[in-house]
């Protein structure tokens, strides 16, 4: 990707990621729950309840089968940012905020709307999961594709997996926003290192052309 495309990638990303930290510093912590999920129709449960599942993380086989078309480094830079914000996210969750309760476990459950067949949990509720692993996978496609149309979609759809996870009870506004900073800084960053760092010869060959001159790109 050109330079001034990754740079408007960064920008996409990072405007959205911060207002979402700063509207999270600023709405009480249980009120934001209260106003998405308080706002619910049959087609929001059905429309949320599925493209909340975006954020398990299973895109990223799709991506990672795409990148081996495009650059080996691009299959180990996917396979990376997979694995490091799992390892972010869990040792967030589990150790430093493992004291973190979700809404279920904190609101009041009379006036919380719940959606059918969705299992609700109560603990590591910073940050969210789903939503770090939505902002990698759009960040990552986003960088890969190198359009700003298709950026923005992406975006967009990575927003809406982040209110998803609010409407549907799993986390609060400011687990959301942890979880786009940790997709947007953390993919970035490994973006930005595998096109700085000296790479071996045989990652920048794929499927297309395993074995690039030593001048390709």
């Amino acid at each position: 990707m050109k330079r001034r495309s990754a740079e408007f990638v960064l920008v996409l990303f990072s405007v959205p990621t911060i207002m979402l930290a700063l509207l999270a510093s600023l709405v009480k912590r249980g009120n934001d729950v209260l106003f998405i999920n308080g706002h619910h129709s049959i087609f929001l449960d059905f429309f949320f309840s599925f493209i909340t599942a975006l954020g398990e993380g299973l895109l990223f086989i799709p991506i990672f089968i795409a990148s081996l078309f495009i650059q080996y480094r691009y299959s180990v830079l996917t396979l990376l940012v997979w694995i490091a914000h799992s390892g972010v996210c869990q040792f967030l969750k589990r150790g430093l905020f493992s004291d973190v309760l979700r809404p279920i476990s904190v609101l009041d459950k009379s006036r919380l709307h719940f959606v059918p067949h969705i299992e609700v949990h109560g603990l590591y509720s910073f940050p969210s999961g789903h939503t770090a692993t939505i902002f990698c996978l759009a960040m990552l496609a986003a960088l890969f594709i190198g359009r700003k149309v298709p950026a923005i979609i992406f975006l967009m759809v990575a927003l809406l997996v982040g209110y998803s996870r609010i409407y549907l009870l799993q986390h609060f506004l400011i687990d959301v926003a942890g979880g786009a900073v940790i997709g947007t800084a953390l993919t970035y960053t490994l973006w930005k290192l595998f096109h700085r760092s000296t790479l071996p010869r045989w990652m920048k060959g794929s499927l297309t052309n395993p074995l690039p001159t030593l001048s390709s790109n």
